[in-house]
């Protein structure tokens, strides 16, 4: 507020005193603005003390400020976005013909590409913007000169940025079909981005090109390996490659391509989970440690830990038995989430501490503190409730939340078809072993075991067959 007040009162940002008397009043009743003084009226009495008030007036004053606040705003990501900045400056130099300034400045400018040096999606666009304000400066006025090895690493570039972007959608793309419910036709932008024309087109620069440029082959590797992942038959191999890559060479990375893989990593490794297919926690788990070791969801001091990441982090952690690592995280990490979730996934992610730690009573009473629920967290809760009451016999009200839970399940439009399959495989494997331990039966145990240990798309299959086979060896 500080500082958007000094630009309200530059005069290069703003010339009209109004504004400024209207900033400085509003900013007294910053941040709730609750007070009931706080009209219309009054605020135009403050700026135009005993004129009648003008709607249409005060309407031009506000958006005026708005404006400015928007100015403000983006002032604030051009600071961030430093080499966009320099290309700014450069662009403008080029345009007023001050070519010794502009050759400075290019300088200066490549020299501080050259010394970041780090792979990075949005930095193959930069590139390109800067070869091609290069090319476009260098060949135009008196000296006319051909400058093709610019317009070449104008184009390496623009291709890089479009085979990753590209690239990372798709695969965003084939995600989110486990994730979200869509009537959208999700390849309908397939006509452009084609999955194995890409691999194909990666593989023959690869050979075109010269290997001596290591980055690029490696970066190839990355993109390959990505799009390889949604293939049902390569997708464990190349999740593989992909972790040796990102692990072995962490230090070529920028935060914000790191981040991307290792998200990326992660998506696969929770997907595979759910489908059954294998138990890759320990992997979730090293690949969110490694983000939260190098700060990766608090960049610039801006949180950006998700509810999902938090809900995803918490379960690797437990299921890796990491107690004391999980305990911490709860109290130390809950504060990168946005400030409404803090205290209700306080109470959440205490009592899915509680109930790995066996204290199921204890477990209970953390749940009944929550006051509102988030979306994922519901499902959480209900299948926490679930688990509970089964380790405690209280079978009754299990049945009843089972019951509540698949009514749930059933009517819920935001659930994507994958999901309610997992969960509603859940509840009936579930209900089966409640019946079985009220009336145990081998035969029928061994053959539930055997369906749930080979059934897929099945939420906490783990458990069940923990409990199932307790069942049967205690028959």
């Amino acid at each position: 507020m500080n500082e958007f007040e000094k630009m309200v009162k530059s005069p290069f940002f703003n010339n009209h005193t109004t504004l400024v008397k209207l900033f400085s009043e509003l900013k007294k009743y910053y941040p709730q603005f609750a007070d009931k003084n706080i009209t219309k009226e009054y605020l135009f009495q403050i700026v135009n003390r005993g004129k009648k008030y003008d709607d249409k007036l005060f309407r031009k004053y506000l958006s005026r400020l708005n404006k400015l606040a928007e100015e403000y705003l983006n002032i604030l990501q051009t600071r961030l976005e430093n080499c966009r900045k320099e290309l700014n400056v450069l662009l403008q130099l080029s345009r007023r013909d001050v070519n010794e300034a502009f050759s400075r400045k290019l300088k200066e400018v490549e020299k501080s590409i050259e010394r970041e040096n780090k792979i990075d999606g949005d930095s193959y666009l930069l590139k390109h913007q800067l070869y091609t304000l290069k090319y476009n400066h260098e060949t135009t006025g008196k000296n006319i000169t051909s400058k093709n090895e610019d317009l070449i690493e104008s184009y390496d570039n623009l291709v890089n940025y479009f085979l990753f972007f590209s690239g990372s959608f798709l695969t965003q793309v084939d995600s989110n079909q486990y994730s979200y419910r869509s009537t959208e036709d999700k390849y309908s932008f397939n006509i452009l981005l084609d999955s194995d024309k890409i691999e194909e087109y990666i593989e023959k620069i690869k050979k075109l090109r010269n290997t001596g440029n290591m980055d690029r082959i490696f970066f190839f590797e990355i993109i390959l390996n990505d799009l390889k992942m949604n293939s049902p038959d390569n997708g464990l191999n190349s999740f593989k490659n992909l972790r040796t890559l990102v692990y072995d060479n962490s230090d070529k990375l920028s935060d914000q391509m790191l981040y991307y893989l290792l998200q990326r990593m992660n998506v696969f490794c929770i997907l595979e989970s759910a489908k059954g297919n294998l138990d890759m926690n320990s992997e979730i788990f090293k690949n969110y440690k490694m983000l939260l070791d190098k700060d990766l969801f608090n960049k610039d001091n801006t949180a950006v830990l998700s509810l999902l990441d938090f809900r995803i982090i918490l379960s690797s952690a437990l299921k890796n038995n990491e107690y004391d690592w999980a305990e911490k995280f709860i109290n130390e990490k809950v504060n990168l989430l946005k400030e409404e979730l803090r205290i209700n996934v306080r109470y959440f992610g205490n009592a899915v501490l509680l109930f790995y730690k066996k204290n199921y009573p204890g477990a209970l009473e953390q749940i009944s503190r929550i006051k509102s629920e988030s979306h994922p967290v519901t499902v959480d809760i209900y299948i926490l409730k679930l688990k509970i009451f089964y380790m405690l016999g209280h079978y009754d009200s299990a049945v009843s939340v089972e019951d509540s839970f698949r009514h749930f399940v059933s009517g819920n439009k935001l659930l994507s078809d994958f999901h309610k399959v997992t969960l509603l495989n859940f509840l009936k494997y579930y209900k089966s072993i409640i019946r079985l331990t009220l009336k145990p039966d081998v035969s029928k145990l061994k053959k539930l075991l055997s369906e749930i240990d080979s059934s897929t798309n099945t939420k906490e299959k783990k458990w069940m067959t923990e409990i199932t086979g307790d069942l049967l060896k205690s028959e």
